[in-house]
């Protein structure tokens, strides 16, 4: 399998395990996998996730796909709902890839999901940032990623603040409306 002649293009990735992702992925050489990560062979980057050579059971290009949602099959998948559980770090790393694309199919997931979202959501930032080791969290460790609300806003207002598409710019507005009108209630019910 070539890895190299789909860099930079929107794929379909069946990994070993049966899991099925979609996203543009970026190639990455043997000598640099190896230097970065340990492993002695070439991989795809679906931000935030790596695939290992020796992981990845099939790959299909979308690039010629067309439908409701572009190149993709769903409005969301896979990558998406994981990056919801994995907690804010791993949704702050899709909006950083500056693919509006990925960033919209990332905000329609957090929409859908809204009500879990916030269910996990816990004050703040994450300790790390505030110069706190992560062992001093208050709240104990689960397999689920932490969301919290500080980051989550401070990367959503960013989103609104930079980004130059007017469909991100309206939904990251909108989740924010929704996240506020959540926390008002909250409070509320804390009274």
């Amino acid at each position: 399998m070539d890895l190299k002649r789909f860099d930079n293009q929107c794929v379909r990735l069946t990994t070993a395990s049966g899991e099925v992702y979609e996203g543009v992925v970026s190639y990455c050489c043997k000598d640099y996998v190896f230097h970065e990560y340990g492993q002695d062979q070439e991989a795809l980057l679906l931000v935030p996730v790596l695939f290992y050579k020796n992981d990845i059971a099939d790959i299909v290009s979308l690039e010629d796909a067309k439908g409701p949602f572009g190149h993709f099959s769903k409005k969301y998948g896979l990558l998406e709902k994981n990056c919801l559980e994995w907690g804010t770090d791993m949704i702050e790393e899709v909006f950083d890839t500056e693919d509006d694309i990925q960033i919209l199919r990332m905000l329609a997931c957090m929409n859908d999901n809204f009500q879990s979202l916030m269910e996990r959501a816990v004050d703040g930032m994450a300790p790390w940032r505030l110069g706190s080791s992560a062992l001093q969290s208050k709240e104990e460790e689960d397999e689920q990623g932490y969301i919290y609300m500080g980051e989550l806003e401070n990367i959503l207002h960013t989103l609104v603040k930079y980004n130059r598409d007017d469909e991100v710019v309206k939904e990251a507005k909108g989740l924010l409306e929704r996240i506020k009108e959540f926390m008002a209630h909250r409070r509320k019910r804390r009274e």
